[in-house]
């Protein structure tokens, strides 16, 4: 398969422009950036033998699959600067998510931060159980200190007054708790039906703009849809990224265009 790369120039410095997206596997992707180069890591790699695309079951076993995250894990955690965090979506349909957390974040050395649940209460029920609604989100740090901007995160107060203190709530608002409630309809602006396991933008540019300052460089070795590098411009991040499988690369670029008109 011929490399591709993708550039988009918007005025803000990254290399050979604010926006570079490669057509290439995730561990040749990441050997090529420096050290203690990027300001925070947002990725949803394959969940093993979740999703039906061929892209989820190519391991032999589970081991294999854990062996796998170890390295390019590894490499994230390399490129990632001192201070800065590691975001990694998963689900805990099986057991595989927490295991990469015990065997292989934990393993790394890295600070683990926090467990961030996205509920949505869209899709299928069973008639046996409880309805399965949420995907997870853990965060770890390169360090025990990281930046965090409280601020440019924060939502309105359900009331105006601290019943705690009788006093008013910060003006700005409060800061929201590790439940994040999303629904991804189907008929949004932002939903495609190329991609199974696309992110929704809102809950991608909350964690960008809670984890980098504006001008920073937020990395995607798994781009799939392109919403992790959407939302990178759109909340005024540079983005580095890659996609191996060339149909999505090639449709998010497309994506990409028509949703950061740049």
């Amino acid at each position: 398969m011929t490399e591709k790369t993708w550039f988009i120039k918007t005025g803000l410095p990254l290399l050979s422009g604010n926006l570079q997206l490669h057509n290439q596997d995730c561990l040749q992707f990441l050997s090529g950036l420096p050290d203690n180069s990027v300001d925070m890591i947002l990725v949803d790699p394959p969940y093993f033998e979740i999703v039906g695309n061929h892209w989820d079951n190519q391991w032999q076993s589970e081991n294999h699959y854990l062996d796998w995250c170890f390295e390019w894990s590894k490499e994230c955690f390399r490129v990632l600067k001192p201070n800065r965090c590691f975001c990694v979506w998963g689900t805990t349909k099986t057991d595989t998510f927490v295991k990469y957390k015990l065997q292989v974040l934990n393993a790394l050395q890295m600070q683990y931060q926090n467990w961030i649940i996205w509920h949505y209460d869209w899709g299928g029920r069973s008639n046996k159980t409880f309805a399965r609604k949420h995907e997870d989100l853990l965060v770890y740090s390169k360090g025990t200190d990281f930046f965090f901007d409280a601020d440019a995160v924060r939502i309105p107060y359900k009331v105006k007054t601290n019943v705690r203190k009788t006093a008013a709530n910060n003006p700005l608002g409060k800061i929201p708790t590790d439940v994040w409630e999303k629904n991804n309809h189907t008929m949004s602006k932002e939903y495609v039906n190329w991609h199974p396991t696309q992110k929704p933008l809102l809950l991608l540019e909350r964690l960008i703009l809670a984890y980098t300052k504006e001008g920073e460089t937020v990395l995607d070795c798994f781009s799939g849809s392109g919403s992790t590098a959407i939302s990178a411009i759109n909340t005024k991040r540079n983005f580095v990224g890659c996609e191996l499988d060339v149909d999505y690369f090639n449709r998010s670029l497309i994506r990409i265009e028509e949703m950061t008109k740049t």
